[in-house]
């Protein structure tokens, strides 16, 4: 459970909300990429998030989103500068001290992350690669039938599929229906980009994509692979590649020329698959773990 009323604000706050969505639009401009990963965004959006902020010169110059995962926290951390990150980190691990696993998550985590978490107890975990590849992809790919995911109709069994396809990934598959509403009601959402591939009237399997807007006007509009997965009872018949496929033909149908996605850093099948179709990895985001009993491992949702 979330610490005691009075050691987290709440992103219902109209104070907390304005102020912390205001720091991550422009370290969004700034950065070039949004420093929170779309569940901590969306759920401050809706001011559903718990955190903890720093301010400085009467503004919020960090927001550290702490949610309940597993059997422990999970918290992301957007700052200023990293004196600020510091002042969050240190005030999320002593919120924290009595959980008994504490992830941080760091997008495009590099030397800096390593020595902070280091120096506050936390051990590397679970890294994501995120890949970048021109658009249109390879024209002898494999092709398959899809049609656009239908709003209304599709959501129970998508989520069962879902569900089964990410059996040993807590944070994917443990979805509700109201995480998949939480997307569906967000700017970026186009069942267009959503691809349903059924057998026997089933879903076997899907690729939902994803354009995201520059963020800085050096940047290019990106296609991302937003969630791909396979009914573990559909495995074998190519169809991974064959959605992948489809996926990016559609991204670059709607004018995209690069295209993105995320992949586990240890799923060499994956990647090179991906690397197979022009991928390249463009930067790692990592969590970080501080337990109580040194544990390491770590399957939690870096996107």
């Amino acid at each position: 459970m979330l610490a005691p009323h009075g050691e987290l604000v709440s992103a219902g706050s109209p104070a907390v909300h304005d102020g912390a969505v205001t720091l991550i639009e422009q370290l969004t401009h700034s950065l070039g990429f949004r420093p929170l990963s779309d569940d901590a965004w969306l759920r401050l959006l809706d001011g559903s998030a718990h955190g903890l902020t720093v301010e400085a010169h009467g503004r919020i110059a960090a927001w550290a989103d702490i949610v309940p995962r597993g059997e422990g926290w999970h918290l992301e951390i957007a700052a200023v500068d990293d004196d600020r990150i510091e002042q969050a980190l240190s005030a999320a691990v002593t919120v924290a001290a009595t959980a008994p696993r504490l992830s941080w998550l760091v997008l495009a985590a590099d030397d800096r992350s390593d020595r902070m978490a280091a120096a506050h107890g936390f051990v590397a975990g679970r890294g994501i690669h995120q890949m970048r590849a021109p658009l249109p992809p390879p024209k002898d790919g494999p092709t398959v039938a899809t049609r656009p995911f239908q709003v209304g109709r599709d959501e129970a069994e998508w989520l069962a599929v879902n569900a089964r396809a990410f059996a040993g990934h807590p944070e994917q598959g443990g979805w509700t229906l109201d995480d998949l509403h939480r997307r569906e009601a967000a700017s970026w959402f186009d069942p267009e980009g959503f691809l349903v591939h059924e057998r026997d009237g089933r879903i076997a399997a899907f690729c939902w994509t994803k354009i995201h807007e520059p963020a800085a006007a050096s940047e290019v509009r990106l296609g991302e692979i937003y969630v791909i997965a396979v009914d573990p009872a559909m495995h074998g018949l190519g169809l991974g590649r064959a959605l992948t496929v489809a996926g990016l033909r559609s991204l670059h149908d709607r004018g995209i020329t690069e295209g993105m996605l995320h992949v586990d850093v240890d799923n060499v099948a994956a990647v090179s698959l991906y690397e197979s179709l022009g991928f390249r990895v463009h930067h790692t985001d990592r969590t970080y773990i501080r337990s109580s009993d040194s544990r390491t491992s770590d399957t939690e949702d870096l996107t």
